[in-house]
């Protein structure tokens, strides 16, 4: 039920803020049977990927991963992943099983997004994982790795949080 409180969901149908639960998520979804389309066709990249096994779940791993879309030219592929960090981010980023996923996919050229949510009704915060430096990393030593991954974490934390202007008004389903 992550996904009932981690995005923005911001249709004319209905309409959430970021980092505020749905309220219609109360030990599951109290409207299962009838919710809205936008709610009914997502699925997290812990549903949507078989490279993610129960572990990742993402109440379980502190990680959020969505399919992300929006990837620079220069990566020449139209989709990557977005690890966002939901739960300690310091120890997330700091875990053998996250930094090995960091690792195989920048040796394997999938784009890696880093990110943050921003403070409930905000925009998150995100980094490019595929840089020169972290590249080299991966196919050397995890520790190295880890330490980039420390430093790109530190910039998230830097990031000011701009908020969220809702486009569509009506149907706020936010507590």
């Amino acid at each position: 039920m992550v996904c009932c409180t981690v995005p923005t969901i911001d249709t004319p149908e209905f309409q959430k803020q970021a980092g505020v639960t749905c309220r219609h998520a109360v030990h599951g979804c109290a409207i299962h049977a009838t919710r809205p389309d936008v709610c009914r066709g997502y699925f997290c990249g812990w549903r949507q990927m078989n490279i993610f096994g129960e572990d990742w779940r993402p109440d379980k791993s502190g990680v959020f991963a969505e399919l992300e879309t929006d990837i620079p030219e220069h990566l020449m592929s139209s989709i990557g992943i977005s690890l966002m960090l939901i739960a300690n981010p310091l120890k997330t980023i700091r875990q053998p099983w996250f930094v090995d996923f960091v690792a195989i996919g920048l040796s394997g050229s999938i784009p890696l997004f880093l990110s943050l949510p921003g403070p409930p009704g905000h925009k998150g915060a995100k980094v490019l994982l595929n840089t020169p430096e972290l590249i080299r990393a991966a196919t050397g030593p995890r520790g190295a790795v880890k330490t980039l991954l420390e430093k790109a974490l530190k910039v998230l934390t830097g990031y000011e949080f701009s908020p969220y202007v809702m486009q569509h008004h009506g149907h706020d389903a936010g507590c």
